[in-house]
């Protein structure tokens, strides 16, 4: 396998990612063993893809072994570093494999959070068939979790058919989604009580999965493939594939290993072998020696029922009663009522059998309230199912108004931006130009005027931009204004974040123009010169960006007394253009869940310095965006 070397040479590393990944699908151990060499050779200065594919990696197999706060871990890590990288479409496979996880934990709303930011990123790769069967794949699981049987269907189906028409390009991660699809779709069809459809289902797993030598969930197939067996009545199938189970289920695999166990001990028991079957169930029953969870508890119990069956047919009657009331007693820490209530309805007949008809009668009532209580759970489980559902959709629908509402208001918002004052006066001045006989000097501004009218047209058809291209635009508007309405006494700085590129941020297009123009309008404009400083900072969490704009003109309460003096029309204007800024800025932190803050914030520097200073501090709390 060979060492780590001394010097700053990345192959080893990345030889060993690939290796990884490939042992990840087909061996545990080795995958393992190869998992802790890349960690102890993982240093500060190893290069952002070789720390995306380890995290990717090794997120995969904590996920595997049910490690599912670890696996989110180091999913957040592989997301943040492909970010970095600027790979969207490995972001859209991250959020997919966050998504799978979330499934796991059986967080819904989690799942489908990530499955939405999955959606959009994908949305621009339609041709991408991998993701895209990899997306339905999901979307599919998450219906089947919640009963939504037709819309899980369609998914799996779709996911199905995308994954298969890959064909020679599949790799081994195509492989495993695919086994799990039509795993999938084996176990909706035994829900929808299409048996022959769900055997064919899990029967045509297998040959996948032991084509490609597939480890992850390898057991579970098998044990699937023998359930599907026994219920054909082929003894000796069932019995491989259990018997595989045992040889490939390791130490975080103990539920796959019991069932087999019991289900191994089920086929003795059919064979009139009830040594070996009593053998088998109490060696399943082993499996669970420190039970924490109702579903340890159920598996208990339904072992130790048939453990009692056993001895029943052997006409070991107290023994038999002595195991059945084991298995009530775990039963009722368990999470399967129906089960439960068939564990009673044994009691019932053995006393009856032997004549103790109190005891008989006390667990049929047993039976009876335990059905009820079963018909209750399994409304009230149907009842959760749906208001999920329904809030699901309900957040899908809401995303998707916000972004239209988004869209919307930016249309709305470009049309209503430009203060007709600065059109008016910017062309006026040009005029005066033009019949002064300073024909170069108004041709170079008529120029400048007319860069920006196309700017501000070419951002009608973008909800994003870079910040580099947010303050080339907020350049362009104040240098008209300082050169053709202040006559050069407007004097301006536009200060960048530290440390981030600004071509590697985005915002909202044109979002912070209005609160320059503000500044001018209400602040400098009243004294004909005066000084304006836009700041931008990254804030700590990295998805937000501060925007402070300060001015030294009258100030803002000054200002507002001002405006009530200007004609009523050009107020409705500055009031409209500023409520859509407001608002767009309001729905886009809804839609990235930066609620709760306050996005603007207004200071009068007068009452700031106690009356030292006059001016305007306007802070703008911006959220930073995916590209589009």
């Amino acid at each position: 396998m060979g060492s780590p070397p001394q010097q700053k040479d990345w192959t080893w590393l990345r030889v060993r990612c690939e290796e990884l990944e490939r042992w990840m699908f087909t061996d545990f151990s080795a995958a393992r063993k190869v998992m802790e060499e890349i960690e102890a050779a993982l240093r500060q200065d190893t290069p952002v893809d070789i720390l995306a594919a380890y995290c990717s990696h090794r997120a995969f197999l904590e996920n595997q072994w049910n490690h599912f706060e670890t696996a989110l871990t180091y999913l957040e890590r592989a997301l943040q570093s492909w970010e970095r990288l600027n790979n969207d479409e490995r972001v859209a496979e991250a959020h997919l494999d966050i998504t799978a996880v979330h499934i796991n934990r059986r967080d819904w709303q989690a799942a489908e959070q990530s499955l939405e930011r999955a959606r959009y990123f994908l949305s621009k790769y339609p041709e991408n068939q991998r993701l895209n069967g990899q997306l339905a794949c999901r979307e599919g699981f998450l219906n089947l979790h919640l009963s939504n049987h037709r819309k899980a269907l369609e998914k799996l189906q779709e996911a199905e058919r995308t994954l298969m028409a890959l064909g020679e390009k599949a790799t081994l991660k195509d492989f495993y989604i695919l086994t799990l699809v039509i795993s999938g779709l084996g176990d909706l069809y035994e829900r929808m009580d299409e048996e022959d459809s769900s055997l064919e289902a899990y029967l045509r797993a297998l040959p996948i999965v032991e084509q490609h030598r597939l480890r992850p969930r390898l057991p579970w197939h098998y044990l699937n493939a023998g359930r599907a067996a026994i219920a054909q009545n082929d003894a000796t199938y069932a019995r491989e594939c259990f018997e595989r189970v045992l040889q490939f289920a390791n130490e975080e695999e103990i539920e796959a290993k019991a069932h087999a166990l019991a289900n191994l001990g089920i086929l003795a028991l059919l064979q009139g072998d009830n040594q070996r079957a009593a053998l088998l169930f109490d060696e399943a029953a082993a499996q669970f020696a420190n039970p924490s969870s109702p579903s340890d508890f159920t598996n208990l119990s339904k072992i130790q029922a048939w453990r009692a069956e056993l001895l029943w047919q052997l006409h070991q009657t107290q023994q038999a009663e002595t195991h059945f009331e084991q298995a009530y007693d775990f039963g009722k820490r368990g999470h399967d009522l129906n089960h439960l209530a068939h564990v009673c309805q044994a009691l019932a007949q053995l006393c009856a059998a032997r004549g103790d008809y109190k005891a008989a009668y006390h667990w049929q009532q047993q039976s009876t309230e335990i059905i009820e209580q079963h018909y209750l759970q399994v409304r009230d489980r149907e009842r959760q199912e749906i208001e999920i559902r329904h809030n699901l959709e309900r957040i899908r629908q809401e995303a998707q108004l916000a972004k239209l509402r988004v869209a919307s208001l930016q249309q709305r918002a470009l049309r209503a931006q430009m203060n007709p004052h600065f059109l008016f006066n910017a062309l006026n001045a040009i005029q005066g130009l033009i019949t002064s006989g300073r024909n170069d000097e108004a041709e170079t501004y008529l120029a400048r005027f007319a860069k920006l009218m196309r700017h501000t047209l070419e951002y009608s058809d973008l909800e994003v931009v870079t910040l580099e291209q947010e303050i080339e635009f907020l350049e362009r508007y104040l240098d008209l204004n300082r050169r053709l309405r202040f006559r050069n006494r407007l004097h301006y700085t536009i200060v960048l974040p530290t440390q981030v590129d600004p071509a590697e941020l985005f915002i909202p297009a044109m979002i912070v123009q209005p609160f320059v123009e503000n500044a001018i309008e209400h602040g400098l404009r009243p004294r004909l010169e005066g000084n304006l400083k836009v700041e931008f900072r990254l804030m700590e969490d990295e998805n937000t960006l501060l925007c402070l704009i300060e001015d030294d003109g009258i100030g803002f309460n000054n200002g507002r007394e001002k405006q009530k003096a200007q004609p009523l029309s050009y107020q409705r204007h500055r009031s409209r253009g500023m409520d859509i800024t407001r608002e767009r800025l309001t729905l886009l932190h809804q839609l990235h869940k930066n609620s709760g803050m306050q996005f603007i914030r207004i200071v009068d520097l007068s009452d700031k310095t106690q009356g030292e200073r006059t001016g305007t501090l306007v802070e703008v709390i911006l959220p930073v965006l995916d590209p589009s």
